[in-house]
């Protein structure tokens, strides 16, 4: 691998793909597989999904706005890098001090990881941690996420990162259970390898939340010849939706032909996902077993390839 400590940003270079993690932004700027960028901006952290029926119906989004507040702004409070074992914190990693690394043996690491730390802009403030991992032995990016909660915040939406794409995928395939899942409607699916060509658009009249994928295994994206695959670490899988709007844009929407052209995807994988409800006329609230309690912890790992 061949390592670059610049002055707000690490770059690394590992067989055919570039990574850039920017400091200031927090988080991984850049992502290119041989021709192609597949991510051109840092991942998002996701707490909102765009509202359900049932959602207006039991009142949850409004119980629970602060959340949205929270999806489109975070504050990156720390971040470090450890090398081949060598803890670098972040006044090290930036000019004049990261002048020291110019020539160090550790720009040529087999293994290196960048852990950032992020607080909401919620009162009280929960806490979020990611770290990106290579290695020469690794396949690819593994990525760790974990929520920290706290006490007296209202119930979560959803819970993970959002992954920008620069395009509209062609097609992608999926290994886990059939269809649309949620924590609540997930029996009646069946575990095979799934395959879904162009973008997943949205089935409503009023866009709402939609596209969830629960328990997966393996996920890859195609664009024309190029294509990228998120791998699941534990065998509790990772949960997906990959759609052609962000939540924001289907929370705008009265109806769907007012949503905007698709010109990007947007990749949500969530440590936890809220369920969808139903119980009588999408007026009563979720159960509690699958709402997401905001003082929780909340953990998700993957590979990306």
């Amino acid at each position: 691998m061949e390592i670059v400590f610049g002055d707000l940003s690490l770059g690394v270079r590992k067989g055919g793909a570039e990574y850039i993690f920017a400091y200031n932004t927090g988080g991984l700027e850049s992502l290119r597989k041989g021709r192609r960028e597949f991510v051109f901006r840092r991942p998002d952290l996701a707490f909102w999904r765009a509202t359900t029926d049932n959602d207006r119906g039991c009142g949850f989004s409004a119980r629970s706005s602060v959340w949205m507040g929270a999806d489109r702004f975070f504050k990156v409070e720390n971040y470090s890098v450890t090398a081949d074992g060598t803890l670098l914190r972040w006044d090290e990693l930036i000019a004049p001090a990261n002048n020291s690394l110019i020539d160090s043996p550790l720009r040529k690491a087999s293994s290196v990881s960048i852990r950032f730390a992020y607080s909401t802009v919620t009162k009280p403030e929960a806490e979020v941690f990611v770290t990106y991992s290579l290695s020469e032995e690794g396949s690819g990016l593994r990525v760790d996420y974990e929520y920290r909660g706290t006490e007296g915040l209202p119930g979560l939406p959803v819970c993970g990162l959002r992954f920008t794409l620069p395009f509209p995928v062609d097609s992608f395939d999926w290994e886990g259970l059939s269809g649309e899942t949620y924590p609540d409607r997930m029996w009646g699916a069946q575990e095979g390898v799934f395959h879904h060509e162009g973008a997943e658009i949205c089935p409503y009249v009023m866009p709402q939340e939609y596209g969830m994928h629960m328990r997966t295994r393996r996920l890859t994206m195609h664009v024309r010849k190029d294509s990228l695959s998120v791998s699941a670490v534990t065998d509790e899988g990772f949960n997906f939706s990959l759609l052609p709007n962000s939540p924001h844009e289907l929370e705008n929407a009265w109806h769907n032909i007012e949503l905007p052209a698709y010109r990007r995807s947007y990749l949500t994988i969530a440590a936890a996902v809220r369920g969808v409800g139903g119980i009588d006329s999408w007026g009563s609230d979720v159960g509690e077993r699958w709402q997401i309690d905001a003082a929780g912890t909340y953990r998700t790992s993957f590979v990306i390839e």
